[in-house]
């Protein structure tokens, strides 16, 4: 599968789109797919995409043809654009904070706090902002009842020069202060000159670490509020740059930052000076924590990769009858550790028993054995017994294809041809009592539990559509 992520970032575009795909990338990684990751801009996003291979071009001038998905964040890209990509992908996909353009056909995602939209292809709100793989599966800061920890992070260059004047306004202070040094800082000088802990280009691992140090923290408005927030830093924020308004209102509105004002602001120093002071009332920096941590749950680069692979396997896979030459397919989905440990016989199976019962199976009336197919590869297989009064449905899915939502479709798709072929609304699956997860998956396809097989050790369902 060939999948594209194109973004800008650098000194002149700062860095918050660049970390935001970057976690989308690593989404995909972990469905075994790896982007190409092309990015307009310039060598100091380095210090952000460690590990990461990734392309500098200007991709507003390639051409795109037979592309599966293409994914855009650009705060620059015209219409046409994206429209060029539209006819030429099958699945486009465009990151938007702000609404900025009438989208063509494709998938809009809106990550941003609150936010709505009337579209019927949108993936919206927080639930689905991108953040970088540290930030996944994190612990949330205790908050102490006195604040010895202060953390300054305003962007990958500090466009505002802010830092080194929010130093000077906090001297003296009694807490410890961290300075995130992003790689296109123009003032690093001016900043060492204040005696305090400065980091310097930190990678994601070494942001949250600092993050999970702190009692508070003073933030630019930017993607940085979400990371903060999926930790669970109550947060002063301080607007960089007038795109994001929208974020500092919908914050305002959760409840979560305490705005002092935008970098131009007379009276920002005077308005950080009273945020502070009030957000040494340790009940309120709690309640802050839990507004925000309410909002984000690390898990929307995920959500993303997992919608869009879902989309374009359903648009471009095929439900088809078993033929002779998927013998060696359907072995090895059979003989896969999670697939035996479900079965009601767990051991290995050998190649030649598997043969003589694909064989068998393929000449037998009493069963019909579908599978669910993409460029010649099986995303999954669906059996039908039909030794009872109804059918009985055994499912498995190749490992590859896990954690995508295709069972539902897979079995959606199965339970349709047999009402179609068959006249047929009622369905049987047996299930272990130990395979909680298959319990929980029939459930909610609406499969009833009806009573124990087996002696005891399984449980049978019964679906009545």
């Amino acid at each position: 599968m060939n999948v594209i992520i194109l973004t800008e970032g650098g000194k002149d575009y700062g860095f918050g789109h660049v970390a935001r795909c970057s976690s989308i990338y690593q989404a995909f990684r972990k469905f075994c797919i790896t982007p190409q990751f092309i990015v307009n801009g310039d060598k100091s996003i380095d210090a952000i995409l460690q590990n990461i291979d990734y392309t500098i071009y200007d991709w507003q001038n390639m051409e795109f043809a037979d592309d599966d998905i293409v994914i855009i964040d650009s705060y620059h890209a015209p219409l046409e654009f994206y429209q060029k990509i539209a006819k030429t992908t099958a699945l486009a996909i465009y990151i938007d904070d702000n609404n900025r353009i009438d989208y063509p056909d494709g998938t809009v995602v809106n990550g941003t706090i609150l936010a709505t939209t009337k579209r019927k292809d949108a993936l919206y709100g927080s639930k689905y902002i991108p953040l970088r793989q540290d930030f996944w599966n994190t612990k949330i800061i205790d908050v102490n009842d006195e604040i010895r920890n202060v953390l300054i992070t305003l962007g990958g260059n500090d466009l505002r020069n802010l830092t080194p004047k929010i130093l000077n306004l906090l001297k003296n202070e009694d807490f410890a202060k961290k300075v995130i040094i992003g790689n296109s800082f123009g003032n690093v000088g001016e900043i060492e000159e204040f005696d305090d802990e400065l980091i310097y280009s930190p990678d994601s691992r070494q942001m949250l670490e600092a993050m999970e140090s702190t009692d508070l923290a003073i933030s630019s408005a930017g993607q940085t509020l979400y990371e903060l927030a999926r930790v669970g830093v109550p947060t002063i924020a301080v607007g960089v740059v007038d795109n994001q308004i929208n974020n500092i209102k919908n914050w305002q509105k959760q409840g979560f930052i305490e705005f002092a004002g935008f970098w131009d602001d007379e009276d920002l120093g005077e308005n950080i000076l009273a945020k502070l002071e009030l957000l040494k009332d340790p009940d309120l920096r709690k309640e802050k924590q839990n507004r925000a941590i309410s909002a984000v749950d690390g898990k929307g680069s995920l959500r993303i990769a997992k919608t869009a692979l879902n989309n374009y396997y359903r648009k471009n896979s095929v439900f088809r009858e078993i033929k002779k030459e998927d013998c060696l397919k359907i072995f090895e989905i059979a003989n896969d550790e999670e697939v035996r440990k479900s079965s009601f016989n767990c051991d290995k199976i050998d190649l030649e028993t598997h043969k003589k019962w694909f064989n068998r199976v393929l000449d037998d009336n009493t069963t019909e054995f579908m599978v669910l197919e993409y460029d010649s590869d099986i995303i999954g297989q669906l059996r039908f017994d039909f030794d009872e009064k109804y059918p009985v449905i055994s499912i498995s899915l190749n490992k590859k294809y896990r954690g995508l939502g295709l069972s539902k479709y897979l079995l959606n798709k199965g339970i349709n041809y047999i009402k179609e072929n068959y006249n047929q609304n009622t369905l049987i699956a047996d299930i272990k009592k130990s395979n909680a997860r298959s319990i929980s998956f029939f459930e909610a396809m609406g499969f009833k539990k009806e009573y124990e097989i087996r002696n005891g050790s399984a449980l049978r369902f019964i679906y009545r559509g």
